[in-house]
């Protein structure tokens, strides 16, 4: 049987949260929406500085009328070029009250990446960081750039900290015309008065960047709509049943110029009573003490962020049992670390192993997850309540029955609007099937099982075919040499004699 036609994902989840419809709202009205009752509860720590939602969203309308005093208005598209602080939060929310986009690009680019980000969407504002701000003065020039926010991660630290990082690292002074300080751009908003947008749900609301399915980097436009969804089906799964509002973490290390650190690290814990603890830098050295002393129901890391953190020894006698929703994306993880960080976890008292899922920028980076113990070894998860997964010929574009291997493809309600500028691309990833549905094409190997289990097997393009035409996965090749008690990773390569 076809997996569009069982959909024996289903049979996991409570028949009335299937049923539920989200609504048609901004992001902003989403979490007025979601928080109501919730208000004062804690929704940001930032190194154990606390702000509730209702701060949260005092903060947001701040920078919303700092943002339109400089003229930022519906349809504008500004540059964020800074890591996860309380003030990127307040920016990336603050600018869709305007119905203005915010572009995410990381402030690690070279100084010709930003100056590309800035003019592939002709934007005249720009937010950046202050580790970034020699490289922005050169970027700048020669564009239509008008302002410059510039924001230190200082900003929002306890003022002891604020002052010892000062010290260090002084605040930027005599900056040139155009150029802002985070204080003096807020208190120009202060007397502003602007009419908030409230019908632009289904619009833009920022670009995330990504090599896609080819490895070119493009601009995925995710709208309010997409990014709502991240966090509605994430109320339809079963985590929703062992939620404790205002007193559950969620430690955020992933940065917000990817669409996992924003939609899966900043706005799910803000829609849902979960506190989100911001990291502007991870550093791994540091991870073992920020899980010690936040205590974390939920992480989201990469494979990597996992394996190191087992491997500290201040974890060697540490107490899990706080984590409720370890979850591991972002890149493979193969089946012996994966059982090599479930046992740890388990052994030191989590609830439930490595939980697991899978997704991409062009999906908000959602598409499947364990939840708690609907959890399968290599799996990578059941899809959410509202998404259709199966595995499509790549050559005939049928569906393939479950348990046969073809190329995963997603409809869902986090699909991209589309790449930014570049139809052509756009129509190579997302397109309509004979069921007039449209469907992302993720260039993805895998099957999914009859119980509803997806397994990811490897790229579709990262194939090896030999000089007798037969085909070889080098992700089947890994999985053998990975077995091995010696080896931790590994990466096969295909050669010409």
């Amino acid at each position: 049987m076809k997996a569009t036609e069982a959909r024996p994902w289903r049979k996991y989840l409570d028949q009335n949260d299937i049923n539920l419809v989200m609504p048609e709202l901004s992001i902003v009205d989403y979490l007025l929406w979601r928080n109501k009752e919730r208000m004062q509860l804690p929704a940001i720590n930032y190194f154990d500085r606390i702000w509730t939602n209702q701060e949260v969203y005092d903060n947001i309308c701040e920078a919303a009328n700092a943002y339109a005093s400089l003229g930022v208005k519906r349809g504008d598209i500004v540059v964020c070029c800074t890591p996860t602080t309380p003030e990127t939060v307040y920016t990336f929310y603050g600018l869709s009250m305007l119905g203005a986009v915010a572009n995410m690009i990381d402030p690690r680019y070279s100084v010709q990446g930003i100056k590309d980000c800035i003019e592939e969407v002709n934007c005249e504002y720009v937010m950046t960081t202050d580790v970034a701000y020699d490289k922005m003065l050169e970027a700048v020039k020669g564009t239509n750039v008008k302002y410059v926010i510039v924001v230190s991660p200082a900003e929002s630290l306890p003022k002891v900290k604020k002052f010892a990082y000062c010290l260090k690292n002084p605040m930027k002074k005599n900056m040139p015309k155009g150029f802002l300080g985070w204080s003096e751009f807020i208190a120009q908003g202060k007397d502003f008065e602007v009419e908030y947008v409230h019908d632009q749900h289904a619009e833009c609301c920022v670009i995330v960047h990504t090599g896609g399915t080819t490895g070119h980097p493009k601009s995925v436009m995710l709208s309010h709509d997409n990014i709502n969804a991240v966090s509605f089906q994430f109320t339809k799964s079963l985590m929703k049943s062992i939620r404790k509002e205002g007193e559950d973490k969620f430690l955020n290390i992933m940065p917000p110029f990817v669409a996992y650190g924003l939609g899966y690290g900043v706005h799910i814990p803000l829609a849902s009573g979960i506190t989100s603890v911001i990291v502007p830098k991870f550093e791994p050295e540091n991870f073992a003490k920020l899980v010690l002393h936040h205590r974390p129901q939920d992480i989201a890391g990469a494979p990597s962020h996992f394996l190191t953190l087992i491997k500290d020894p201040r974890m060697k006698n540490a107490d899990l049992s706080c984590f409720t929703n370890a979850s591991c994306g972002g890149d493979t993880i193969s089946l012996e670390n994966e059982k090599l960080v479930s046992d740890f976890f388990l052994s030191h008292g989590a609830p439930y192993p490595l939980t697991k899922g899978y997704g991409m920028t062009e999906l908000a980076a959602v598409a499947t997850a364990c939840m708690l113990n609907i959890n399968r070894p290599g799996s990578v998860g059941i899809p959410h309540a509202d998404f259709l997964i199966a595995a499509f010929d790549p050559e005939t574009g049928e569906e393939l029955e479950m348990g046969e291997s073809g190329e995963i493809c997603v409809h869902s309600p986090t699909m991209m609007m589309g790449y930014y500028n570049n139809p052509e691309e756009t129509a190579n990833i997302l397109r309509t099937h004979k069921d007039g549905l449209k469907w992302i094409h993720t260039g993805d190997r895998g099957h999914m099982d009859e119980d509803g289990y997806v397994y990811i097997e490897g790229r579709i393009k990262r194939m090896i075919i030999r000089v007798d035409g037969f085909k070889i996965f080098p992700s089947a090749l890994e999985a053998v040499i990975t077995s091995c008690p010696d080896v931790l990773e590994a990466t096969v390569v295909g050669t010409r004699a």
